[in-house]
């Protein structure tokens, strides 16, 4: 029987393969020759959408590498430049989309494994502090809609600056929202045609996209079969803390010294809805060393034309 070199496998049987791929065997498999990377063109990692959100930690690295925490805890170093250095800013995650922020104002749409990027108009600031972000789809569908709001632990008023899909500037939305009504934004979602965002406690503040209204409420945790029927799709069971709970600093092997904020994510797992929060974990040690970023992310590869414009 006459032997075959892999390289001269049928350009259909190779893209059935890499349809079946996780993230991290998909890129590899790109990566063994042009005929491999274009034969997976259309692939997209679902296999990865069925499973809880991984971990990706960015930002200071003097080797310029990230690191990956898979759900069963397998870690992964990955080279992707846009998430290193000081000045970027993961502000959302979802639909295996971040929305990234740099110094300056310049935001756009990235996906960390197929480095594509979709360039979004300046924001109109330039700097962010207590920033939080959701979009309602991903970002090459037409309904697309961002937003981002601002609201820290001492101010009284919300705003939110929101950019739906084929605009050329952000429109800004304002509020007088007490501190009792709302702390600190630490989370954020999306349903049918209104955004949630919720504080560290059990308030949340919704704005409807077409009518522009704002609505504020208690967030009433229950198990979702002992929801009334109008609640159901309507809540989103809450994750805070998951990053301690779960013992990331440990599977990390991060050190005293170091601290990290992380930047939160909307998936729906096992037919759950979920929002896992932000959060700011501070260095055991008085004088820390270094400040890291993490982002929670549906890994899934995504590719764009150059030319894909918002």
């Amino acid at each position: 029987m006459e032997n075959r070199n892999w390289s001269d496998l049928p350009l259909e049987l190779l893209a059935t393969i890499a349809e079946s791929l996780g993230i991290i065997e998909l890129l590899s498999f790109r990566s063994v020759c042009k005929d491999w990377s274009s034969a997976s063109a259309t692939a997209s990692a679902q296999i990865e959408s069925s499973k809880e959100a991984w971990f990706l930690v960015y930002g200071e690295s003097p080797t310029c590498e990230c690191l990956l925490v898979s759900n069963s805890g397998e870690k992964h170093s990955i080279h992707i430049p846009d998430l290193i250095g000081s000045s970027t800013t993961c502000l959302a995650s979802t639909h295996g989309w971040l929305l990234l922020f740099q110094n300056g104002g310049s935001i756009f749409f990235f996906c960390p494994f197929s480095r594509a990027k979709i360039h979004l108009p300046k924001l109109p600031f330039s700097e962010i502090t207590d920033h939080v972000a959701t979009f309602s789809s991903p970002p090459t569908s037409e309904n697309c809609v961002v937003a981002v709001i601002s609201r820290s632990s001492e101010s009284e008023e919300l705003e939110v600056n929101m950019l739906q899909r084929g605009a050329d500037a952000w429109t800004n939305h304002k509020t007088s929202c007490p501190l009792a009504a709302l702390g600190a934004v630490k989370g954020a979602a999306f349903y049918e045609g209104c955004f949630s965002f919720f504080d560290s406690v059990d308030k949340l503040v919704r704005f409807y996209v077409e009518s522009q209204d704002w609505g504020f409420f208690r967030l009433a945790v229950a198990p979702r079969e002992k929801r009334p029927p109008e609640a159901n799709g309507l809540e989103f069971i809450p994750r805070r803390k998951q990053f301690v709970s779960l013992g990331m600093d440990k599977r990390l092997g991060l050190s005293e010294d170091v601290s990290i904020s992380t930047c939160g994510t909307q998936v729906s797992f096992c037919n759950v809805d979920e929002v896992l929060f932000c959060e700011t974990i501070d260095a055991a040690e008085s004088s820390k060393t270094s400040h890291l970023k993490g982002v929670w992310i549906q890994p899934r590869f995504f590719q764009v034309s150059p030319t894909q414009s918002w």
